[in-house]
């Protein structure tokens, strides 16, 4: 016996917890970005400072 395959039709509830999901974790990165950039740019000067006053 042929089983017939149907095709869901998209959910509109779904699409848009997914677009409101989408939403907040591109918020959420945009708001650490400038906390990232600051913590690695304070971590390359700590580095060169490291690499430039070693003991001899």
């Amino acid at each position: 016996m042929p089983v017939q395959l149907i095709k869901p039709q998209p959910n509109p509830e779904t699409a848009q917890r997914l677009a409101e999901t989408q939403a907040a974790l591109i918020a959420m990165f945009r708001a650490l970005a400038p906390a990232v950039q600051k913590a690695g740019e304070e971590m390359g000067r700590s580095f060169e400072q490291m690499r430039t006053h070693r003991p001899a």
